[in-house]
């Protein structure tokens, strides 16, 4: 019942206080990451399953601090490992200490926590070599304080129950798709622990820019530097007013670093009922009520973070794991717009914070996606060795600074300003976050669309998301492997997002230009709020496609707190700034997976979404559908495309139909709704529908009276196998169990809850389909308890270019030299 500092405890914890968690995962390389609290030279090694060793590999840690010392160690081989099949690993940390000595990872030398039956390692599976047998899961967003139970811990269960039944339907890899932690939402006494963490961990305190009161420092008391000093926008509201968000917002690198070990290891924290209470954290403060009662949730909220993290330890200890950043690792609405730039990265204090966040994310993130970036004279050992430098003279030495800022690739605003056209502007010498991963059938492109976007218009005008020097580095210049069947994007923002919520955010930033402010707290920053970007994306990805006309794409994204299905199908004959005539097709799923933590309740929140659907108020069409026509129309001046028939007092008449900008774009849905017949004589240069999708519905029995069951658990179905009866059993223990379903009786459209995506990919009456199956929580009828995660939502996308479900020819009805109709 009593807080006792980490300094009082380091000598009794474990060497290892973080991880191990799998990393990149290939037939000829294996990567690990861990966290310990002294140097080692780590060795890391692969056994068959049969314990017989086959490859290993070490390297030496990095030294953060006095007690923090960090690598993500690769054992390599020249004799690939077989795709499918299930191997073990161990750690070796030198004077004979593996994973299951004494002092290691638990006192008693246990290694229970990080393994599952029947292994006695921790274990993980290379990709299958076919398709269809494979299971990738994807997730973002987990705030510690967020509401609810953190479902990234479904990823236990997953694991777990498929070793207990057929151990090749493993998950095969796992996709955390942005804001991994939160920096600029902080609970107090989170911000409280971290501090004490960091200085014991690093053994020295970290001098900040432009900081004069170091009060302001403590917790609950950083929103006017964060705000002010840094130039940070976290605590903008929607109305443009300045709240408390960022009372909390990390600052130092040791309190990064720190933070890191804290979601992914329960190590470091202490026990529920001996968290540092309110009269700790806010010594000398006026309790008022408001202010106690919102400390006492944000406690209760960590503490349900805290139930899982030991499951979550275990899954990531057992599952190769890949990772990108979004906004939320360095601050909310980084490198938003111009403005936001301007406004940044011009003050010390907020380019330090920018450095801090980007070095712990190369540290913790960017080395266990890309090792090789991090070997002998690349930019990555370069950063190490300026991290240890920087370090050992307790960071007041500017040359190391300046180099760290090189390597992790931190711009000055100049660079970007004048830059032609505006964009991010990267130096050679730097990390590159953006990576691929190549497996047998399909190929991975994780997107970093943080670092390259583009500024067109004015200081406040929407960014694009990629500039065409970004699609270039990230897209067009990578090699598509020969057997590829399918391409996954990871893009951490969804490409196609919602209509409504999109128009909404559009009108927003109308609004507060009209009244000389920004929109910083809708996040004006969708793929769909800057169509050049926008409509660049889906030329570069299907012209990379070529020779082959036809390509299947899977994007995978987080970062909105609520998950959903879109369906886009796009056809040209000349795509977007190509510079001939090519036809191409595109079918392309969009799979929203999001949030792990951090759901919200009451009006606007994500449970509005959970049960409104993709409209939150009743109109016919539940289920958009949004048509378009494109030309690029170089200089954007007014093209003439066709004409309409409408009636001009009380007479039909044929008038001229123009369009400007470059792209030039018709959206059919609104043309349509004006009551004209439309003719369209200028043959588009591309065209697509996207068509946003509800659930599968499935054919359930009407919940049996819990009480008879006697059920506390049901096992979820594997990949493959019949779904009926476990769901019932499931829906059966649950209280609310209507709401698994969504309107009309439908699949439901949104899961606002927390939740996780699980990718597989399956042949129905021929046609191949790519499924999206979602795991989140029902209430059990122990009233506020919850059941345990369990795949509830099933949407599947037809990835087959002549599906009568999402006929193209509706798109061109009104083109008069249909292109499709003259083949």
């Amino acid at each position: 019942m009593i807080w006792t500092p980490l300094r009082e405890r380091i000598n009794k914890l474990p060497l290892v206080l973080a991880g191990p968690i799998l990393r990149r995962t290939e037939p000829n390389a294996v990567t690990v990451w861990v966290a310990l609290k002294e140097s080692r030279n780590v060795t890391l090694e692969i056994f068959d399953t049969k314990k017989k060793r086959l490859f290993s590999g070490s390297q030496k840690t990095i030294k953060c601090g006095t007690s923090v010392h960090i690598v993500a160690v690769t054992a390599k081989t020249s004799s690939n490992l077989l795709h499918g099949e299930n191997y073990l690993y161990d750690l070796y940390f030198g004077h004979g200490e593996t994973l299951n000595q004494p002092g290691v990872l638990t006192p008693e030398g246990s290694i229970q926590d990080i393994i599952y039956p029947p292994y006695d390692l921790p274990s993980f599976a290379l990709v299958p070599s076919r398709l269809n047998d494979v299971r990738i899961i994807h997730g973002s967003c987990r705030k510690p304080h967020g509401e609810s139970l953190d479902a990234l811990a479904s990823v236990d269960k997953m694991i777990r129950e498929a070793l207990e039944q057929d151990s090749k339907k493993r998950p095969h890899q796992l996709f955390l798709t942005g804001d991994q932690i939160y920096v600029d939402d902080v609970a107090d006494a989170l911000l409280f622990m971290l501090i004490d963490a960091s200085q014991t961990l690093l053994g020295w305190t970290e001098i900040l820019p432009d900081v004069q009161n170091y009060q302001e420092l403590n917790p609950g008391k950083r929103n006017n530097l964060a705000t002010h000093t840094a130039g940070l926008t976290a605590s903008f509201s929607k109305l443009n007013r300045v709240s408390n968000t960022a009372k909390s917002h990390l600052f130092t690198l040791g309190e990064f670093l720190a933070m890191y070990l804290f979601v992914w290891s329960d190590v470091l924290w202490t026990k529920p009922e001996d968290f540092p209470t309110f009269e700790d954290v806010h010594p000398n403060v006026q309790k008022s009520e408001v202010s106690r009662t919102s400390f006492t949730e944000d406690v209760a909220d960590l503490q349900d973070f805290q139930v899982t993290i030991k499951d979550i330890r275990r899954a990531l200890a057992n599952v190769p794991t890949y990772m990108i950043f979004d906004d939320h690792e360095i601050t909310d609405d980084w490198f938003l717009n111009i403005a936001w730039c301007d406004r940044t990265l011009n003050k010390p204090l907020g380019r330090r914070v920018l450095q801090n966040g980007l070095l712990a994310c190369a540290i913790c993130q960017a080395w266990g996606n890309t090792p090789e970036q991090f070997e002998q004279g690349k930019p990555g050992e370069a950063l190490l060795k300026a991290t240890e430098a920087w370090s050992a003279s307790f960071s007041t030495n500017p040359q190391h600074e300046q180099e760290i800022a090189l390597r992790v690739g931190l711009p000055s605003f100049a660079d970007i300003k004048t830059s032609q056209p505006r964009r991010g502007i990267h130096q050679e010498g730097s990390l590159k976050w953006h990576y691929t991963v190549t497996t047998p059938e399909y190929e991975v492109l994780v997107l970093d669309t943080r670092t390259w976007r583009e500024f067109p218009g004015k200081d406040f005008d929407f960014p694009g998301l990629l500039s065409a020097e970004g699609c270039d580095e990230q897209i067009s210049k990578v090699v598509r492997p020969q057997n590829t069947r399918v391409t996954l994007v990871v893009a951490p923002s969804p490409v196609i997002g919602l209509p409504f919520l999109e128009t909404l955010q559009k009108t927003a930033k109308t609004i507060a230009e009209k009244l000389g402010a920004a929109a910083w707290g809708f996040d004006p920053e969708a793929w769909g709020l800057e169509e050049t970007a926008f409509e660049r994306l889906f030329s570069r990805l299907a012209l990379r496609a070529l020779p082959a006309h036809q390509s299947r794409v899977i994007i995978l994204s987080g970062d909105v707190h609520y998950s959903f299905a879109a369906r886009l199908q796009y056809s040209a004959i000349r795509p977007f700034q190509s510079s001939k005539n090519v036809k191409t097709e595109l079918v392309v799923a969009q799979f929203t997976s999001s949030s792990l933590k951090n759901e919200v309740k009451g009006f606007g929140g994500s449970h509005s979404l959970h049960t409104k659907g993709f409209v939150p108020f009743k109109i016919l069409k539940y289920f958009p559908t949004v048509e378009f026509l494109g030309w690029e129309n170089k200089g954007g001046n007014f093209l003439e495309i066709g004409g309409f028939y409408t009636l001009v007092d009380q007479t039909v008449q044929h008038l001229p139909w123009r369009v400007k900008c470059s792209p030039a774009k018709v959206n059919l849905g609104l043309e349509r709704d004006w009551f004209r017949v439309l003719q369209i004589t200028k043959q588009p240069e591309w065209w697509y529908r996207i068509d946003f999708l509800s659930a599968k519905a499935e054919e359930i029995n009407q919940p049996k009276n819990y009480n008879s069951q006697k059920l506390y658990s049901v096992k979820a179905p594997l990949p493959g196998q019949d779904r009926k009866q476990p769901l019932e059993q499931y829906l059966a223990m649950a209280r609310n169990h209507h709401h698994y379903i969504g309107k009309k009786a439908k699949g439901k459209e949104v899961v606002g809850l927390n939740n996780i995506g699980e990718i597989t990919f399956e042949f129905v009456d021929g046609k191949e389909i790519a499924v999206q199956t979602l795991w989140w929580r029902l209430e059990s009828h122990e009233n506020g308890k919850l059941l345990e995660p369990f795949p509830l939502t099933r949407c599947e996308v037809s990835l087959a270019f002549d599906n009568p479900d999402y006929p193209m020819n509706e798109v061109l009805k009104e083109v008069i030299s249909n292109p499709v109709a003259s083949e």
